[in-house]
């Protein structure tokens, strides 16, 4: 049995638990393979699960807090049967020495850890640059650290990027010669009101406000801003706030420009060659702003919550000339579709089900 281990909540959004949605689909749709199971610390993320026909198990647990479940797990995990991903930033090098006991350890991870697990998955567009971090010691190091102090097999890089189902799917994205829509988000939640303050300097420009653009902003199911968002731009006829989008992908093939925060989203985006403007929020998103913006000519404008202002000086140098460029925007649809495939979640699932039979063969 495959179980997965992510939250979903308005202090981390909702990112984990999609990017293991999309593994948990490849698994299921492989010949005789039996859904994966989830677990969560609480039911924030429950609703998504079960809308996407997975079970999920709540451990009534703080998410903060990843030891205080481990005599949980230890119930529930079978070593010779049962293989576990785990996909958080609150883990720990004693989280995971422990949760080796228990299954098999395959783990989504950003930020460069070589953390003791059977299989370290790391898609993002930089993880290639962090394999050094990964590699096992060897020589005199070896002889002081335990070789299970190390990831097991690696894989790294966008070919692993595991994207929703309907961002798997070849796209006919093409560049129009005018900018008529455009659309702006934030992600699973938005801490700063980073929309708020982007919209309200977009509206009040004049070069931008005489281009009669409709502009599309998605508020997310954790956006603690959501009601005050609607009631701001309610009588504006060119602003859109989408809530519960479910065909995210439609909205953006729409979209002639979207601006996004870093995460999945950018990957979704990229995909469909839609044209591309970046910013984060946090330390663990600012590696894929700035990857983005070596390997190809998207802007990224920094920080939100370092300097919300010169991040929107820069957003809206970035949006105006998007918007007066079709070269420019051609190139960028160019450069974003040579990026991704749409077959990362297909590559994670073989590589768990090898680790599974890779246990059996061992019995």
């Amino acid at each position: 049995m495959l179980y997965i281990r992510a939250d979903g909540n308005t202090e981390i959004g909702m990112g984990h638990v999609m990017r293991c949605l999309s593994i948990a689909e490849a698994v299921a749709e492989m010949d005789g393979q039996p859904k994966p199971v989830f677990l969560t610390a609480d039911e924030g993320c429950c609703h998504l699960i079960s809308d996407r026909g997975f079970q999920s198990i709540v451990l009534n647990t703080d998410y903060r807090d990843m030891m205080s479940e481990l005599p949980q797990l230890a119930k529930l995990l079978d070593k010779e049967n049962d293989i576990i991903l785990v996909d958080s930033y609150q883990v720990s090098e004693e989280y995971y020495m422990a949760l080796g006991q228990l299954a098999k350890v395959a783990c989504l991870e950003d930020m460069g850890e070589p953390y003791p697990v059977d299989l370290l998955i790391n898609y993002n567009i930089y993880g290639t640059q962090l394999e050094a971090n990964y590699q096992k010691q060897s020589g005199d190091d070896r002889e002081s650290t335990c070789h299970d102090r190390h990831p097991g097999q690696v894989l790294l890089g966008v070919e692993y990027m595991p994207l929703r189902k309907a961002f798997q799917l070849p796209s006919k994205y093409v560049v129009k010669d005018k900018v008529t829509d455009v659309t702006i988000t934030t992600g699973g939640s938005d801490p700063c009101f980073a929309a708020g303050a982007l919209m309200d300097t977009f509206l009040s420009d004049s070069d931008l406000s005489d281009q009669k653009i409709h502009w599309h902003v998605i508020s997310g199911p954790f956006n603690s801003f959501a009601q005050q968002l609607k009631s701001r731009y309610q009588t504006c006829d060119n602003v859109t706030v989408h809530e519960n989008v479910k065909d995210m992908r439609s909205l953006l093939l729409k979209s002639d420009i979207v601006l996004s925060a870093t995460g999945s989203t950018i990957y979704e985006v990229s995909s469909l060659g839609v044209p591309m403007i970046v910013f984060y929020f946090a330390e663990n998103q600012r590696q894929g702003a700035e990857a983005l913006e070596q390997m190809t000519d998207i802007v990224n404008a920094g920080c939100f919550a370092l300097d919300a202002g010169a991040v929107t000086a820069k957003a809206v140098a970035a949006m105006k000339k998007c918007v007066s460029q079709k070269d420019y925007r051609s190139l960028l649809h160019e450069q974003e579709r040579q990026l991704i495939d749409g077959k990362g979640a297909l590559r994670i699932a073989r590589h768990l089900l090898a680790l599974a039979l890779a246990e059996k063969q061992s019995d």
